[in-house]
């Protein structure tokens, strides 16, 4: 059986992750696949380092993805060189729309929260419509409204409970002393925010927590972060889905800081959902729906 996941992902990591997380189920789950990820994301490296084939391709504009030419775009030919069974599409519905229908597989599209604008593009060459019909199944991977039908599951997340480091091994490797708490600032979104935040707090909180920063920027070798979750008595984050679901699965105390965004509203996220708390990860109750398919 093959799988892809495909996405687009030309910022930040976030949408890499969420493809390794259904990876990481997928194996919890012993589901024999051949499973790749098709992403325009330059982070694609840690699919790679995670085992995952992972194929990185630009970004084509809509002549080139129009009715007329899309047999000749790379990202039509590299979907029907991967034959996929199952194809799993992650929010990136617009690029594919129009030769989704040529491709004869069972098609699956998620979505975590976004704004409704979202599935009307306005485009040089006209308007395109998200059509929830091209889709054997749409699921919604966080309590969220959409404008049609879904599979609501929880959250997806990278590692369950009893697949992250010990508190012991953790503070080893990051060398946490013992004698303090540990706080991890770790804003995943825009350089310049998380600059801002790795400057602001260290210093306010240094005399009762010992501070570790983390961000897209420099990973310095402990991704994922979440590996290291039992050593942290407290969380400084922003609010984008991985980031914010992962507190709240972890239970961890968290200042949760949201940014605007395009497409998604994250003080939306937070003023609804900063207390909601769930144990069943998303991603093994995702692999759980493509069996049913």
């Amino acid at each position: 059986m093959n799988i892809v996941f495909y996405t687009s992902g030309i910022s930040g990591t976030g949408r890499v992750v969420t493809g390794i997380s259904i990876y990481n189920a997928l194996k919890r789950k012993q589901i024999q696949c051949n499973y790749t990820m098709v992403t325009h994301s330059p982070a694609g490296f840690l699919a790679q380092d995670s085992g995952i084939e992972h194929v990185q391709l630009p970004l084509e504009d809509e002549h080139q993805l129009s009715r007329k030419h899309f047999h000749s775009s790379v990202l039509y030919h590299t979907l029907t060189v991967l034959k996929p069974d199952i194809l799993i599409v992650y929010l990136q519905w617009f690029t594919i729309l129009t030769f989704l229908d040529d491709l004869k597989c069972i098609k699956l599209f998620i979505a975590h929260q976004v704004n409704k604008n979202f599935f009307t593009i306005e485009t040089e060459i006209g308007q395109y419509h998200f059509n929830p019909e091209q889709y054997n199944v749409i699921t919604s991977i966080e309590p969220a409204p959409f404008p049609f039908t879904v599979i609501n599951i929880n959250p997806l997340i990278m590692k369950n409970h009893d697949e992250i480091l010990s508190k012991k091994q953790a503070q080893l490797i990051l060398n946490i002393p013992d004698s303090k708490k540990c706080c991890l600032i770790s804003i995943s979104g825009y350089e310049q925010e998380s600059m801002q935040y790795e400057q602001y707090y260290p210093q306010h909180l240094e005399d009762d927590y010992y501070c570790i920063s983390s961000s897209n920027y420099d990973l310095d070798n402990h991704f994922p972060i979440v590996n290291y979750f039992n050593a942290f008595d407290m969380i400084i984050c922003g609010a984008g889905y991985n980031s914010f679901w992962e507190t709240r699965f972890f239970n961890k105390q968290a200042i949760i800081i949201p940014f605007k965004r395009v497409f998604e509203d994250q003080f939306y996220r937070v003023n609804n959902y900063a207390n909601y708390t769930f144990t069943k990860n998303g991603a093994d109750q995702l692999v759980d729906v493509l069996l049913t398919l």
